[in-house]
């Protein structure tokens, strides 16, 4: 349903929510296999590896970013000054 959802083109950019970590990862690798290109981020991944994400989502190198609650939180306090 989601991959349904997304491959409307005028959705440029999606950030998508899961409840886990195996989640974001399964989610990020069935919307991959579709054609629709996108990364995962999460608790376990590398700081490098979350920011790579991070990078390329905003880049629009990939246009979906799966994460779980815990990333998004991070997520925004490291775009964030204070």
């Amino acid at each position: 349903m989601l991959a349904h959802i997304l491959r409307d083109t005028s959705i440029s950019r999606a950030l998508v929510f899961t409840r886990t970590k195996h989640g974001a990862d399964r989610v990020a690798k069935e919307l991959s296999k579709t054609g629709i290109y996108a990364g995962a981020i999460h608790g376990d991944k590398s700081q490098n590896a979350r920011q790579r994400a991070l990078s390329e989502f905003k880049a629009g190198e990939i246009r979906v970013l799966v994460a779980t609650d815990i990333a998004a939180r991070g997520m925004i306090s490291m775009n964030c000054p204070r």
